[in-house]
């Protein structure tokens, strides 16, 4: 009786191991798949270039980027020591917008911009290193105060008109637009 028994508890557990084997090479491998991360695949933004862009003559792009400056100088003097971000965001916008002014001057005119550039990198570098005493924002305040109105005195549109090139190097590439997923036919101009 106990051979019967054991024949038939052999007979589950070989069973059982079968159905167990066969789960495993079957089922298993769906399984894993369903539960295992899949990598996200993102599509890359292409650029086309729309249309052809007029080059603009320098004197009207001093003039808009002396305008962008004086806006992005008058922005700092308001909201310096108030938040270290907006601080530094302003100090790096005015500082570029002085570069492509100077790119703009003849080198006499440049090297003379080339002093207040400096001096708004060292107002730049005390802003960067954070939060300021209410001496170091009236020091910084009063510098950017001195800075503007030399700056607005000296560099203004009309003083600087018999100094500014009026040939300019090529900025790098022409400027794209972004467009995603869309076929745009060649200009005419381009055929």
């Amino acid at each position: 009786m106990k051979s019967y028994r054991g024949d038939i508890m052999k007979k589950w557990l070989v069973m059982f191991f079968a159905i167990i084997f066969i789960a495993n090479i079957t089922g298993c491998d769906a399984v894993q798949r369903k539960f295992t991360r899949k990598n996200k695949t993102v599509k890359k933004p292409r650029f086309y270039q729309l249309k052809k862009y007029t080059k603009k003559p320098p004197p009207e792009l001093y003039k808009q980027h002396y305008s962008y400056w004086a806006s992005w100088q008058e922005e700092m003097v308001k909201v310096v020591g108030q938040n270290i971000k907006k601080d530094q965001r302003c100090a790096a916008e005015a500082i570029g917008h002085l570069k492509d002014m100077q790119a703009l001057l003849v080198e006499e005119k440049a090297d003379e911009l080339e002093a207040h550039i400096e001096s708004m990198e060292s107002l730049k570098a005390i802003i960067a290193r954070g939060s300021l005493s209410s001496a170091g924002k009236d020091y910084v305040r009063n510098s950017l105060d001195r800075e503007d109105r030399i700056i607005k005195r000296d560099f203004c549109y009309s003083k600087v008109k018999k100094f500014i090139r009026m040939e300019t190097e090529e900025p790098s590439g022409a400027k794209l637009s972004m467009a995603v997923g869309k076929e745009i036919k060649p200009l005419e101009s381009e055929k």
